[in-house]
């Protein structure tokens, strides 16, 4: 898959269902973003916009296949309100799609036409009162459609800890469980690929909630086949990492990097290492999401264990890049590991 950037130039990357993309090249993350927003508009470029991604609008190919806009649904996810916008009742909102379709219940659809009558008796009642005072003079109740009940009397609050809150009142944590309902509703009822892009969730999710969050989405990802996850973070997430996901991880630098398979992965390591990798994969895995934001950085790294600076040098030196400066305990380390964190 290729996503343009600017004119000519691409962010290139296997497509998966769900994709990572840290690292310490935030001028890239941001001008994807940007990218992917303008792309999601759906509307032509204006003349300076035009400066900057050409006369053919932003271009995203999959399989030299240029995708077309509208036949995708794009989502947000980069703050509290553009969470807090998707369960609330407004313009385009997930909240908004689930209500609409409500038009086609039938239960709905009847108490809706009781209303309607009443108000009809209530209208001849007031005519019925007007006869007193003129024969001329008359009322005429405006009939209530759907789209007024929604528009002018329906408010949506939020239950917790016994008290019934504005949802405008509530934090984004708390709305995680009714956005993977409304998404799911939405991709059942209107069956279209989407794509959710969720930039920097530790700015407005804690560590347990953004792992609801992608966990949800992966079981829609599964059932429908319909939906697809981009984070777009600085820093590696604080999750449970698995084998699937070091491919699915894409390294933001002067130069954008996209993991192999794990294996590969294992083996290109157990390779530059050294002295004899001994790691296990699940430690393997751990490691590299806690040096995965320091992968060709020019900034000095410490903080780090000494297992993890081995591991950031291999990376470095296998994907190109200079190893910054450091700081570790090297009485930690054998004079072969001393060697080469110093060659």
């Amino acid at each position: 898959m290729k996503i343009e950037i600017e004119e000519n130039q691409f962010i290139e990357f296997d497509e998966r269902a769900r994709l990572f993309f840290y690292g310490p090249n935030q001028k890239v993350a941001h001008e994807l973003v940007r990218s992917l927003k303008r792309f999601a508009n759906k509307k032509a470029l204006n003349d300076l916009e035009e400066l900057v991604y050409g006369e053919n609008g932003i271009e995203i190919y999959r399989e030299n296949q240029r995708l077309n806009a509208k036949n995708i649904d794009f989502y947000f996810l980069q703050d509290n309100l553009s969470l807090y916008q998707e369960v609330s009742f407004d313009k385009k909102s997930l909240m908004t799609d689930f209500l609409s379709v409500l038009t086609e219940n039938v239960a709905v659809t009847q108490e809706l036409e009781a209303v309607k009558n009443h108000l009809l008796k209530i209208e001849l009642l007031f005519n019925d009162e007007f006869r007193q005072v003129s024969n001329n003079i008359s009322s005429n109740l405006t009939a209530l459609s759907f789209g007024d009940l929604l528009k002018n009397h329906l408010f949506l609050s939020y239950a917790a800890e016994n008290h019934d809150f504005p949802l405008e009142m509530m934090d984004a944590n708390e709305f995680v469980d009714e956005y993977l309902a409304l998404l799911s509703k939405k991709l059942e009822h209107q069956p279209k690929e989407s794509w959710i892009i969720l930039v920097n969730p530790t700015s407005f999710l804690m560590t347990e909630k953004i792992q609801d969050l992608l966990e949800g989405l992966s079981v829609l990802t599964e059932k429908t086949g319909l939906l697809k996850t981009l984070v777009i973070s600085q820093n590696a997430l604080d999750l449970v990492y698995c084998r699937e996901d070091i491919p699915s991880t894409v390294v933001l630098t002067d130069e954008n990097c996209q993991m192999p398979d794990f294996d590969h992965f294992r083996k290109s390591i157990e390779n530059h290492y050294p002295t004899t990798f001994t790691a296990t994969d699940d430690a393997l895995i751990e490691n590299f999401y806690e040096i995965v934001s320091n992968i060709g950085s020019k900034s000095r790294v410490a903080g780090k264990s000494y297992q993890n600076m081995l591991l950031l040098k291999v990376l470095n030196v296998i994907l190109g890049f200079e190893t910054p400066e450091f700081s570790c305990n090297f009485d930690e380390l054998s004079e072969l590991e001393r060697l080469y964190l110093n060659s």
